[in-house]
């Protein structure tokens, strides 16, 4: 997410608003994030215990200053996934403060994927989140970095299509150390009946950060570890993580179909999982957008999770 900061006496406004914009400032959930954005200010938690009064528009939009309108956005987004279900009055109010912040949906292209969530128009959601989908940078720089022979890897992955020499060596991590990176990767995907890279239908090479990740920080495949590394993700990858935010919220908390294995959910996202596990990625020392993965797959967990200061 953008970095949040406002002046002295500006969080109360924001906070009303996040109230306003969830429609249930007593779930708590709305109160867990309302904490979280009072901490990023450095404001006390019993602000957010108490919430103030929704603000109007005009009060907003003069309490927060032009460099912060996009993050303080961005958290009013976040607020109005946070409860469900979606309703038309709620977008409208939402909507109504973004503009007044400047934020249309010209601008913040999130406020069309809720209007896209509530008319349930899925496909059209999923395109546009793929097109902003932080992961996916991943593909388009191997595609940019490769040979003939790396691209023709990357295409048979994408249709689904087995390569053996990939497929071989990602069996050889079997082979590695117990506790190590790339023995957990290759116990995780058997545990979990996912195809090995070059495997049919397994990921390609670019996209196994994800999983590697999970045996990195241990996180399980269930919806409470797949939230897990959401937030991590999403906390590591700094002002381009929104969007994990966002996906996550959206499948698994308002039940929209997107792309993705596990199936969707209607409030289902444990907010505290998913806002601790973004505080320690933030803390760390690893992009995972840029991460080699294989090249710490010999290393120790232990050692990596020292390395990158990854508390879990």
């Amino acid at each position: 997410m953008l970095p949040l900061s406002l002046h002295e006496g500006a969080a109360p406004p924001l906070l009303g608003a996040l109230a306003a914009v969830s429609e249930r400032p007593e779930d708590p959930r709305v109160r867990r994030f309302a904490a979280f954005v009072a901490e990023e200010l450095g404001e006390a938690a019993e602000l957010a215990a108490e919430l103030p009064s929704p603000p109007a528009a005009e009060a907003l939009a003069a309490a927060v200053p032009e460099g912060a309108r996009a993050a303080a956005v961005q958290r009013l987004v976040l607020a109005a996934m946070l409860a469900p279900p979606l309703t038309e009055a709620r977008l409208e109010r939402l909507e109504t403060y973004a503009a007044a912040l400047g934020r249309g949906p010209a601008t913040e292209p999130a406020l069309v994927d809720l209007r896209r969530a509530l008319a349930g128009h899925h496909r059209r959601l999923s395109a546009s989140l793929l097109r902003r989908f932080p992961p996916t940078e991943r593909i388009k720089t191997a595609w940019r970095r490769g040979g003939f022979g790396d691209r023709w890897r990357l295409i048979k992955a994408l249709l689904r299509i087995p390569d053996r020499a990939t497929a071989e060596r990602y069996r050889g991590l079997e082979a590695l150390a117990e506790g190590t990176l790339g023995r957990a990767f290759f116990d995780h995907c058997r545990a979990n009946g996912f195809p090995l890279p070059g495997e049919r239908r397994g990921l390609p090479e670019p996209m196994t950060f994800h999983d590697m990740g999970h045996a990195l920080v241990g996180a399980a495949t269930d919806i409470a570890g797949e939230t897990r590394m959401a937030g991590f993700e999403a906390g590591c990858m700094g002002e381009r993580g929104f969007t994990m935010l966002e996906f996550t919220l959206l499948l698994f908390n308002l039940g929209a179909r997107l792309p993705a294995d596990a199936a969707p959910a209607v409030g289902a996202v444990d907010v505290d999982v998913l806002l601790d596990a973004f505080a320690v990625g933030h803390a760390s020392a690893l992009d995972v957008l840029a991460w080699d993965p294989w090249a710490d797959a010999e290393v120790p967990l232990v050692e990596l999770r020292q390395r990158y200061g990854i508390a879990v």
